[in-house]
Formats: structure tokens, sequence, C-alpha cells
């Protein structure tokens, strides 16, 4: 599979989102186009597929630290540029997303995709393994590891989505995406889609704007003109509040198969 991304591994940066839908969507995606370029990775449908697998511990630590609005948290993710029947694809990392109040921090290894044609083969502890073995010292693996062992970490959940995203070749301090066909699953203890997708935001989209020092006056201007606000949206929130709470018939059983994935 040909390289979608740049080699960029850590990243600390302010990120806004909006949510948008129908005129005003299709609007934002002509003011983009007009100011910006189409990052080099979006196909000819002017998107690309993005796939991330969520842990969290059995009580679901870090899905309650972002509902309650921590202002210092953190999560592990596993980001695939994909929605393959495996779910893994190349190029496939492991990611530290935190927040610090407004500020963005990421930090991510590249994992060997090869490894994992079935999956998270043996649940986390093979991942662990996996880890010492392919990236010794690395900080990101070291504090999975460590992490992973303390709180019983287990993939949780996983979003699907496309994403069209636009970059300023002089400027490229500022970065604009649209996430749209959002859904969400369950996951089975080796990380591999479960159950029945749920949709996330039907009909709608994720706008994020992407910046460390300042916003583009012509930004600016267009939300002022269409009176945006921005909003905190986790697509991690929504996916487990749409997989795991929404149903009540099969809300305890759900969570009850969330725990015993946790044991592996």
């Amino acid at each position: 599979m040909i390289e979608r991304i740049p080699e960029s591994l850590h990243f600390y940066r302010y990120e806004f989102k909006y949510v948008l839908d129908g005129h005003r969507l299709n609007r934002l995606t002509e003011v983009l186009d007009n100011h910006l370029n189409r990052d080099k990775h979006c196909g000819e449908s002017g998107d690309y597929p993005i796939r991330s697998i969520y842990f969290d511990s059995p009580d679901m630590r870090w899905f309650h630290e972002k509902r309650d609005g921590l202002e210092k948290r953190f999560k592990y993710r596993l980001r695939t540029y994909s929605h393959g029947d495996s779910g893994f694809a190349h190029p496939l990392y492991l990611e530290l997303k935190g927040r610090d109040g407004s500020l963005v921090i990421k930090h991510r290894v590249r994992l060997p995709v090869e490894e994992f044609s079935g999956g998270i083969g043996g649940g986390a502890g093979w991942l662990r393994e996996l880890l010492y073995k392919t990236s010794p010292g690395n900080n990101v693996a070291e504090r999975f590891i460590a992490q992973s062992f303390r709180y019983r970490l287990a993939p949780s959940v996983i979003t699907d989505y496309k994403r069209a995203a636009w970059e300023d070749h002089n400027n490229p301090d500022f970065r604009a995406t649209i996430d749209t066909a959002s859904t969400a699953w369950r996951t089975s203890w080796n990380g591999l889609p479960e159950g029945i997708p749920e949709e996330i935001l039907p009909g709608g989209g994720i706008v994020e704007i992407k910046f460390r020092y300042r916003i583009p006056f012509w930004f600016q201007r267009f939300v002022k003109e269409m009176n945006l606000s921005r909003i905190s949206i986790s697509k991690f929130q929504r996916a487990v509040e749409a997989v795991y709470l929404n149903h009540d018939g099969t809300r305890l059983n759900r969570l009850i198969e969330r725990r015993i994935a946790c044991l592996h």
C-alpha cells in the first residue's frame, strides 16, 4: 500500500472544533479549496479513510475523564489509514494523545503492520511484547507498557471516518480537516470490529483547525459570517456512548463483554 502520511511523530498545537451540516459544510469546503491546498494524501474523492482503535480500562477511566472535562488528560489509540476487514494497514501507529487545557499534545511510534495480520494477536499482552521487541527505549512504547499493566488496558472502541484535509504550503502552521461518515464499533479483545456499527454524527461533519500561533483572517471572517461556535466534541466519547451506553436493552451485556475483553 502507498504511504499515505508524512513521518511526523510529535505534535504540539491548538485544535478548535466545529460541527457543521448541509449548506454550511458545503460552503466551508468551497472556502477551504479557495484558500488552501488539498492534502496530497487525499484521493480522487478528495478524502482518505481513517480508523482509530482506542484503549481503555475495565471501568472506562479515560472515557469518564473526557466526559467530565478534565483539563489534563490523555489516551492511547492505534491509528491506521484504512477501513479494511483486518482493521490494520500500512502505515500503523500507536499514539499517545493528551491535552493540557487548550494545547493538544500527540506522540506516536510506528508499528510493523505485517505483525498485525490477525489484529492484536494475543490482546494487550501480545502488544506489550511486540513493543518490547520493536521499540526499545521509545517513550511512547514504554509508557503504554507500564500503564497497560497499571490500568489493565484493552481495546475499547473503533472509530471509522473519512477525512478531507487542507494545508497551506506557505504557512505550514495552519491545517484544516473535515471528518464525515463517522461510525463506531465495539472491539473484540484483539482490536477488530465487532457487532453492528453505529453512526456518531449522522449527516454532519466535524471541522477541525490545527495551528500553533495564529488563525488566518479569512477563516476568522468565515466563522463570523456563518455564526459558528467552537464545540468540545470527541469521537472517542461519542463512540463509547453509541456502542455501550445508548441501548438500554443491551447495555449491561455489552459492559460485561467489555470487562471480559480486558482480561485477555
